[in-house]
Formats: C-alpha cells, sequence, structure tokens
C-alpha cells in the first residue's frame, strides 16, 4: 500500500510538472505570435496605413493582453484620430504593463498637455527623460510645461537641453527666448529670437516677441520694423498691430497709434486692449470723451480689466466728473493696479 502512494504521488506529480510546462510554453507561444502581429502593425503605421496597424495593434493584444507596446502604438494612431479619451486610456494601460516604458511617459505627458494638465504633464515629460526617452521633443515639452508654471529658470534649462540635442531645433530658441523674456534678459531674448527666425522664417509669432524686447531696450524703430515684418506675413496678426499701436504711441506717434488699435478692433471687435489703448491714445489727444467711450467699452468686454478703470478715470477727471473719476480709481486699486492709490488720496481730501 506504502509503495501504491508513492507510485500514484509520484505520477501526480509528474502530471503536474508536465501542466506548467506545457502553460509556459503555450504562453511564450502567444508572446511570439503577438510579437510578430505588433511588428506588422509597425511597419503598417510606418507606412501611413494607421487603419491596418490598428488593426494588428487589437491582434496582438487580443493574443496577449499583457503586451504593453501595442498599447502605446495604439494611442499614438488614436491621438491623430484625435479620440483623446481613448489614447489617455491605453497609454495608462501600457504604463501600469510596463512602468519602464519612457515613450508612454512622454506620450500620456502630450496628452496632459493638450488637456492644459500642465502640472501633471510635467511630471510625466519628466518621468520620460529620467527613464531614458532623451528625444530633443521631451525636453522642449517640458520646458513648456515649466514656462506655463512660471518656472522660467528651468524653463530656460530644459530649452538649452533641447537645443544641445537638436541644434537647428527653432521652436526652442524661440521659447528660450521666451523664458529670457520673462525674467528680464532682453538682450538674450532678441539673440535667440534671431537664431529662431535664422532656421524657421515662418514663426511669426518671434518677430512679434523681438519686437517686445526691442522696446524694452529703447529701440522703437527696431521694434516697429519687426511688428511690420510680422504683419506683413499675416495682416491678421492683431495683437502684433496692437503692439505696433503701443510703439507708436510711446513714440508720441499718436495719429500712427489709432490707426492700428482701430485695425485690431476691425480684425477682433471682442480685444479688449484695443479698446483701453485706444482710450489712452485719445487722452493724450485730449478727446476726452472718445477716450471714456472706448474705455467703457474695454470694461464691457472685461468688468475685472483694472487698467482700463484707472484710465478712465483719468478721462472722468478731465471731464470734471470727479466722484466717477474716484469710484473707477477705487475699483482699479481693488483690482490690484497700485497706481491707483495716489489718485485715491486725491479723492479723500
Amino acid at each position: 500500500m506504502k509503495k501504491l502512494s508513492i507510485t500514484l504521488f509520484a505520477i501526480l506529480l509528474a502530471f503536474t510538472s508536465f501542466s506548467q510546462n506545457s502553460i509556459e510554453e503555450e504562453i511564450k507561444e502567444l508572446r511570439k505570435k503577438a510579437k510578430l502581429l505588433f511588428n506588422e502593425g509597425v511597419r503598417f503605421a510606418e507606412e501611413g496605413d494607421y487603419t491596418k496597424a490598428h488593426l494588428k495593434f487589437d491582434e496582438a493584444l487580443f493574443i496577449y493582453p499583457e503586451f504593453a507596446n501595442p498599447y502605446l502604438e495604439r494611442a499614438k494612431i488614436k491621438i491623430l484620430n484625435q479620440e483623446f479619451d481613448l489614447a489617455m486610456n491605453d497609454v495608462s494601460k501600457a504604463i501600469e504593463l510596463n512602468q519602464n516604458l519612457a515613450e508612454a511617459f512622454y506620450i500620456r505627458g502630450y496628452m496632459k498637455l493638450l488637456m492644459n494638465d500642465f502640472q501633471n504633464a510635467l511630471t510625466d515629460f519628466t518621468h520620460a527623460v529620467q527613464k531614458g526617452f532623451t528625444e530633443p521633443e521631451a525636453y522642449y515639452y517640458r520646458g513648456l510645461m515649466n514656462f506655463e508654471l512660471a518656472d522660467y529658470n528651468s524653463a530656460l534649462i530644459d530649452f538649452t537641453l533641447a537645443i544641445d540635442k537638436k541644434y537647428d531645433f527653432a521652436y526652442a530658441y524661440n521659447e528660450r527666448a521666451s523664458s529670457k523674456r520673462m525674467m528680464g534678459d532682453y538682450h538674450g531674448a532678441i539673440h535667440d529670437y534671431k537664431q529662431a527666425l535664422a532656421y524657421d522664417s515662418t514663426i511669426i509669432v518671434a518677430y512679434d516677441n523681438r519686437a517686445s524686447c526691442k522696446i524694452k531696450t529703447g529701440d522703437f524703430q527696431g521694434a516697429i520694423e519687426d511688428f511690420n515684418k510680422a504683419i506683413q506675413k499675416d495682416p491678421e496678426f492683431y495683437t502684433a498691430l496692437n503692439n505696433r499701436g503701443s510703439a507708436h504711441y510711446q513714440m508720441a506717434n499718436y495719429e500712427s497709434a489709432l490707426r492700428d488699435f482701430e485695425k485690431v478692433i476691425e480684425i477682433n471687435k471682442d480685444y479688449a486692449p484695443a479698446y483701453n489703448n485706444l482710450g489712452i491714445t485719445k487722452i493724450r489727444m485730449t478727446n476726452y470723451l472718445g477716450a471714456e467711450k472706448d474705455l467703457d467699452k474695454a470694461i464691457e468686454i472685461d468688468p475685472e480689466y483694472g487698467e482700463a478703470y484707472l484710465n478712465r478715470g483719468y478721462a472722468k477727471e478731465f471731464l470734471g466728473k470727479f466722484p466717477a473719476a474716484c469710484a473707477d480709481w477705487k475699483m482699479a486699486k481693488e483690482l490690484g493696479i497700485e497706481e491707483a492709490e495716489k489718485y485715491m488720496s486725491e479723492c479723500e481730501e
């Protein structure tokens, strides 16, 4: 009886071992088939046939659902198809299955960027870099997130890393210039905007931004020339028109300033800064009623536009409407305009 028990145990042990080997072999075979399907999908994607690529990734995942890479590649196709929620599901699943899949963090960071979730996008781009995805775009997008979060020094470092990886990365030069501009390094910003435009003259905003830096350095004529280039390339570029008008204003070319601000309103009748700028220009030209009307419109569009209240207070003061002027200055102060403080003292007399 004892001998029989030992024999039976040996048979069961052998049977169990055989079953485990069979399962392992089957899983290995499934992985192999899934990988072949995945590679076919990648080939179709590289050829631009995203429908067939998607089907191959689906088949790979049907055979072996624990395979992270098809989720990632399928997410890319869904991004191209603007199926962002589905793409987010796929890329998150890829990360769940493989925490070392660096590109998946990069793609998810990009998705979060599109959702304006800048803090979490920054976290994902950082993970991507730390895990080995060191393409220049990873540093560039992380720089954009740092810029959006007002960490301009970190943004500058990231854009520099992107440029180190890709010397002719025009957009990285443009954004590094903007970081320098926000940090008050206007000459450094002008240099980087020049580099950006040397590599890609279609970055029209670089002309506008460089012009703004030139104003800060006192080069008004150079600023006007850059604004002209931006507007020549895009006549509907109303912020450049508005900025050129401001440059004319600072040069006391009030008629030219008026024309620019009026052109802005023709293009975008709801752009409050243009009405504010029209108002202050008309104050300079002693057209106080016209100024008051324009500033009314600026405030109608943006009821929390502190500078417009401040400027309307000036217009009302010149029109002899002192209580109304004081009310505007009080509102400007409440909205954070420190300059209104000195006028409030006049109201208290």
